[in-house]
């Protein structure tokens, strides 16, 4: 029996899943979304390239 636990989602299960939250979130909640995604998501993002390229392992 495989192990669930070592999987990593790709991107394609990702997005799904945010889609399915994305549609259960009140109206409201989406702008509120959206503003912190603008405000915060480019600081978000060079981080995690940042820690990426610190932890890639050499080929």
């Amino acid at each position: 029996m495989p192990r669930l636990g070592k999987l990593r989602p790709g991107p394609v299960g990702i997005a799904i899943t945010l889609y399915d939250v994305w549609r259960r979130l009140p109206p409201k909640q989406r702008k509120q979304a959206l503003t912190l995604a603008r405000k915060h998501g480019p600081k978000a993002a060079a981080k995690l390239l940042e820690l990426r390229r610190a932890t890639r392992r050499p080929r």
